[in-house]
């Protein structure tokens, strides 16, 4: 045999061997037995989690846990023993709720600080249960000292919680606790940021939010702060927005584009500050790359006012008048639903369209977490044996009837939200209509407001090369559509 020949021989020997290896320890693993004796059962399981073996582990301490209460000296230790095994198995539903019933019970001190980084890990990961871990338990509960990261994750969500409360005091209160250099420092700042736009103090808004993004700028781990810094640089752009300095606003916008570009909502954003700055073809071109279709969930009715504006202030009444209708087109299910007395919470398109926007893509995703997680109960039965997985069944079911529960609420709340959305925006089609066909009797006379439009030989610079649009869209291209459209307009 040649050399090469016995090098492939040899890595299939190899191959053969290692699944032979993984074969037999998983065999192993599936016919080893618990022991029946309930203090050999729990050291079973703190071995078998030494060992890897996880399944294996967590079926001990279930057996273990199934046959002890609470005045059992091991009832958290063996708590501890099934969350530890469950998160490194990825069911992370599983692992919060025996953490959060260590943490609740106050049984053993010294556990407790384990079992919040342990929630706070899961907190962290973003999908979790926010009822259950943040409005019921970490936002309202006593907390002793726990350390400087632990108490400032708890400052900061007991904090939010207050705030939302409307208790403004007792939020400043509570995030002044927080480690000056924590995480959740930095997010508390944002927060009340945000807190003093609502307040329409506007210009300590704008002042909270720029020297932000500047600390975060200096941050080493920019990973960590990047949902951070572009929820303030967004919020300087509005700001920039409101007071007219649509410059500033686009310089902004853009900053964010670079690090988020697949952010419909921003590409809206950007068309609005183009055309408020006078700038109505590269607001189309913007407005085009909404209609590529990794931008098809984008819930925003605004959109084709916006468009139907657009060309309105370049007197090209066909194109305006088209724009305007597209809204009816787009929405034709749902604006039927309406006006034929469909209940909007029993309507299938508001409903559809709803449960993309908001608090619903969160409550969706912890939803379909859960469904994940329960696959790999399925996946882990032979292991768990039939008790125990039915016992994670009737919890992983039980809490996603809670979890579908609240995404109906807020389900409903926003189907409220889109139908006024809906509506204003059909009211201000009709606005717009009307509108065009008086401007098409007065002549084509500008918008009042309305400043100079650059000659269209003024959309490229000598040194750039101006393609056709085809109708095809190129996620590194959206930034650069250019509609070419002549301004009809006279002046008189």
């Amino acid at each position: 045999m040649r050399r090469d020949q016995i090098r492939s021989f040899m890595q299939i020997c190899l191959g053969f061997s290692l699944i032979g290896f993984l074969s037999t320890a998983c065999v192993s693993q599936r016919f080893l037995e618990v022991p029946k004796d309930h203090q050999q059962a729990f050291l079973f399981g703190v071995e078998q989690a030494q060992k890897g073996h996880h399944a294996l582990s967590a079926k001990a301490a279930w057996q273990y846990f199934k046959n002890s209460d609470e005045e059992d000296p091991r009832f958290d230790r063996v708590l501890r023993l099934l969350a530890r095994n469950a998160e490194a198995m990825g069911l992370k539903y599983a692992a919060s709720a025996w953490y959060l019933q260590i943490a609740q019970g106050r049984r053993d001190v010294e556990l407790i600080p384990e079992a919040l980084g342990g929630l706070r890990k899961i907190v962290e990961s973003g999908t979790f249960d926010e009822d259950a871990l943040v409005n019921r338990y970490l936002a309202v509960e006593e907390f002793s000292t726990m350390g400087a990261e632990l108490d400032s994750f708890i400052h900061y969500y007991q904090g939010l919680h207050n705030l939302r409360q409307g208790q403004g005091r007792w939020a400043s209160r509570r995030f002044k606790q927080i480690h000056p250099r924590s995480f959740y420092r930095y997010k508390a700042r944002y927060v009340m940021a945000v807190r003093l736009v609502a307040l329409s103090q506007l210009d300590k808004a704008q002042s909270s939010f720029e020297k932000l993004a500047k600390a975060i700028d200096d941050q080493a781990n920019q990973a960590l702060y990047s949902e951070l810094w572009r929820d303030s640089k967004t919020s300087l752009a509005r700001l920039a927005m409101q007071k007219g300095d649509h410059q500033s606003a686009l310089k902004l916008f853009e900053e964010v584009r670079e690090r988020v570009p697949d952010d419909p909502s921003l590409l809206l954003e950007i068309a609005w500050a183009h055309f408020k700055k006078g700038s109505p073809r590269r607001a189309l071109g913007f407005l085009l790359a909404l209609d590529a279709p990794i931008y098809q969930a984008l819930i925003a009715p605004e959109r084709y006012i916006l468009e139907a504006m657009t060309y309105r202030s370049l007197c090209q009444f066909g194109p305006a008048r088209q724009a305007a209708v597209r809204l009816s087109a787009r929405y034709k299910q749902a604006l039927s639903d309406l006006y034929n007395g469909v209940i909007p919470e029993n309507s299938k398109a508001l409903r559809a369209a709803a449960g993309q926007r908001g608090e619903l893509l969160s409550l969706s995703k912890f939803i379909d977490s859960l469904s994940q997680e329960k696959a790999i109960i399925n996946e882990n039965k032979s292991l768990f044996g039939t008790q125990f997985t039915r016992a994670l069944n009737k919890l992983y079911t039980q809490g996603r009837a809670s979890a579908l529960a609240r995404r109906e609420r807020a389900l409903r709340n926003e189907i409220k939200i889109l139908t006024e959305e809906l509506l204003s925006a059909e009211e201000g089609v009709r606005l717009i209509t009307h509108e065009l066909g008086v401007a098409l009797l007065r002549g084509r006379k500008p918008p009042q407001g309305r400043g100079p439009i650059p000659a269209l030989g003024a959309l490229a610079k000598p040194e750039q090369v101006v393609y056709q649009f085809n109708g095809e869209f190129w996620t590194d291209e959206l930034d650069e559509l250019v509609i070419a459209a002549e301004d009809r307009c006279i002046d008189q």
